[in-house]
């Protein structure tokens, strides 16, 4: 059977409305578009179970957040069939200053927040990316509008997974995957699982042959990104046992807390400066932990480190040419 087409990571399939073993059910708690434009084919039941099954290895099926107090605001892109845009909380959410804190600090009780309890968090279902049709849904793709409790067309795979992937705290994936001199005019798909199973560099690329070979085995336990990366972010050792980096070399953004994530704007070319320059105070060439206090003592840089030449967009390319080895 033909695999499902026209799916993404955000595709995925709930255990409250699939069901292997037997019939392929669509729950009560999933809500038909009022006016749903029917385009496209209806998926068989074999198709998904497949999709099912490689939604179940990715992170998109288990999506809870306790949002500290406040998950209902998490769930704008966590588990869009729980937000609710009229919480007060919600602005709160919306506003940096409301967070503002060290690095790595918790995060503070949001006033009004409305907890949604890990039983009834529904993650991100197919009914997220896919109309419900009867027992099964369409293949075509649509994105899923709460505050309009309507699907909204899409024209690509990589303005669906923009819905939730672009912009948000600081992970502007889609815009670094537009500028990326290596991957330029890929789809979100072409590297991520349609139904969002894992992927990483090695699943393409086999860093034991070929040019830089030798370069790759001198850095076991760095991500490949940590030095492919062409917009220029911090790079640090990921020391957090929770994290799926951890005790990799990785690049850095600012989430919340400093969080590991790799870079979507890749190139070949690398340049060492990048981690191997003198520092202040004598201290390692790489940071071992998210302080930025380490180099800025008078303040933090949140995106990328001062010492590189920069342009004036975060994005950019590197003033100084990387040199590769």
């Amino acid at each position: 059977m033909k695999y499902l087409i026209a799916v993404i990571p955000g595709i995925l399939f709930s255990i409250s409305v699939l069901s292997i073993a037997g019939d392929v059910s669509v729950s009560a708690q999933v809500r038909l578009a009022p006016t749903p434009t029917l385009t496209g084919r209806v998926a068989t039941l074999a198709e998904l179970e497949k999709a099912r099954f490689e939604w179940m290895q990715s992170a998109h099926a288990d999506t809870y957040d306790n949002g500290m107090g406040a998950n209902t605001t998490c769930a704008r892109c966590k588990s869009p069939r729980n937000w609710d845009e009229n919480v007060l909380a919600q602005a709160q959410a919306l506003d940096c200053a409301t967070c503002k804190r060290e690095p790595g600090a918790p995060r503070p009780e949001l006033e009004s927040g409305l907890p949604v309890a890990q039983g009834d968090w529904k993650h991100i279902g197919c009914d997220v990316c896919h109309q419900p049709v009867g027992n099964s849904y369409l293949t075509s793709i649509a994105f899923w509008d709460q505050a309009a409790e309507q699907y909204e067309p899409v024209k690509s795979v990589t303005e669906l997974c923009g819905k939730c992937h672009e912009g948000r705290h600081g992970f502007h994936v889609i815009e670094e995957q537009e500028m990326s001199p290596a991957h330029k005019g890929w789809e979100c798909t072409r590297c991520h699982g349609a139904h969002g199973a894992p992927s990483q560099c090695t699943d393409c690329h086999n860093p034991a042959i070929g040019y830089g070979a030798e370069e790759h085995a001198r850095h076991p336990g760095t991500n490949c990104t940590a030095c492919h990366d062409a917009g220029g972010l911090v790079i640090w050792h990921d020391q957090d046992d929770g994290s799926r980096h951890y005790d990799e070399y990785v690049p850095v953004r600012f989430a919340h807390t400093l969080t590991s994530w790799p870079s979507h704007n890749i190139q070949t070319g690398v340049w060492c400066g990048r981690c191997h320059h003198l520092r202040q105070n004598n201290s390692a060439p790489v940071a071992s932990e998210p302080a930025c206090r380490e180099c800025h003592r008078d303040g933090f840089s949140m995106f990328w480190c001062e010492y590189f030449p920069r342009d004036v967009s975060p994005l950019a390319t590197p003033t100084r040419s990387p040199a590769s080895r």
